[in-house]
């Protein structure tokens, strides 16, 4: 059987990093999608499959060159601290949950700019304080 070509693995890991996939969900698709553990190992028709599956997750090739946000309006690392914090205070601890609401409130798996990371934020806090208030109503 025929693999993939280095253009198309590296594809793969493009759609990887863009959706922030830690390595152990990364390999779980891979093997849920096509058998295979790694992406080296793809057959044509299993690239297919994972491709799908990357594009449901909100994968996009992009097609024109981007201008990469200013280091200053990047996110920090307390921000990105913060963001999982709130997380687990929800309860929220699927990375497909977290990408799913991130994709709702910014149209991207993960925050890259401070902007975003300040919507994420806002938009969890709300969600623990209507979670809060419903609690209190019912007690």
């Amino acid at each position: 059987m025929a693999g993939i070509s280095n253009q198309q693995k590296a594809l793969v890991h493009v759609a990887k990093s863009q959706l922030g996939l830690e390595d152990d969900v990364y390999r779980e698709i891979l093997f849920q999608e096509a058998g295979v553990r790694s992406a080296k190992d793809l057959s044509p028709i299993g690239l297919e499959k994972v491709m799908r599956r990357f594009r449901q997750l909100g994968f996009r090739r992009k097609t024109k060159r981007q201008v990469p946000p200013q280091p200053d309006a990047l996110i920090t690392r307390g921000m990105l601290g913060k963001i999982q914090h709130l997380y687990e205070d929800l309860g929220w601890d699927a990375k497909t949950r977290q990408i799913g609401f991130n994709k709702r409130v910014i149209g991207r798996p993960w925050p890259q700019t401070r902007e975003e990371g300040n919507k994420i934020i806002e938009a969890l806090k709300a969600m623990l304080k209507r979670r809060d208030k419903v609690g209190d109503n019912n007690g």
